[in-house]
């Protein structure tokens, strides 16, 4: 008897001991995921072209690129992307060194509807009367996006005023491809401090280009492929973009 009560009070201590151990590590995977993130990416593309100019390579051999990109559960984000560039900003004609500062806040409409506010400071290294603020508002709608930033200052490189629109849109392809479009347009202001100097307005409105690519990621390295083909529209003073194609390989982190 004593021994049949004592195997009882073993097997439901034995109970007890695991039910205590399941329900720790159950509450050790409910914890709560972190309402911060952080991630980064380096690459290396074989031109840079920025916003469809392919008249004015901002690098026209390979340039080293890469960033670091905050996120809160607020929606709140702030990064930093930099990029080589083999062109000057500045008098003395030292290369300079592209670096966007930028931080804002994004969020939900609906389930499917979503919206961005804020703004990127450029800042090139050396350079002369190149820096400037730009502020940008977006809107998405699933896999599409709508966004529009604006110049607020005049430089060598823009007017104040001036608003590059772009629409983009990501669709998922067999075998882990990804087909990448979008397409941009300008609105120029033809009145500024190096209008007739560096500048050259002649149009309100021009479409800057349409670039179709696709990308693909190279197996759980963290490292994808990618190539845009970028088929030029016109610039400022109407002048004709070539197409051009675009190859590129990123690490993400």
């Amino acid at each position: 008897m004593w021994g049949n009560q004592t195997m009882k009070l073993t097997l439901k201590a034995l109970s007890l001991a695991v039910l205590g151990a399941a329900s720790t590590f159950t509450f050790a995977e409910e914890a709560p995921a972190s309402e911060h993130t952080v991630t980064g990416n380096i690459g290396v593309v074989s031109q840079y072209v920025l916003r469809g100019n392919t008249a004015g390579l901002e690098n026209s051999g390979a340039a080293v690129q890469g960033g670091l990109d905050y996120s809160h559960a607020s929606g709140f984000y702030a990064g930093y992307w930099g990029s080589t560039l083999d062109i000057s900003y500045a008098e003395s004609g030292e290369k300079s060194f592209e670096h966007d500062f930028y931080a804002g806040f994004s969020g939900k409409i609906t389930e499917d509807l979503g919206f961005k506010v804020g703004g990127t400071y450029y800042v090139y290294y050396p350079s002369d009367d190149s820096n400037v603020f730009e502020t940008m508002v977006g809107l998405n709608y699933k896999s599409f996006g709508l966004t529009a930033q604006t110049l607020t200052d005049d430089v060598t490189w823009g007017n104040a005023g001036d608003t590059y629109f772009l629409a983009g849109y990501s669709y998922g392809l067999p075998k882990d491809f990804t087909l990448n479009t979008s397409l941009g347009a300008y609105y120029y202001s033809d009145s500024g401090d190096f209008e007739g100097l560096t500048l050259n307005t002649t149009e309100d409105f021009n479409l800057r280009h349409l670039t179709v690519g696709l990308s693909h990621p190279l197996g759980d390295t963290g490292a994808s492929v990618s190539m845009d083909y970028i088929i030029g529209g016109k610039l400022r003073d109407d002048t004709d973009l070539k197409n051009k194609v675009v190859l590129g390989l990123k690490y993400g982190f």
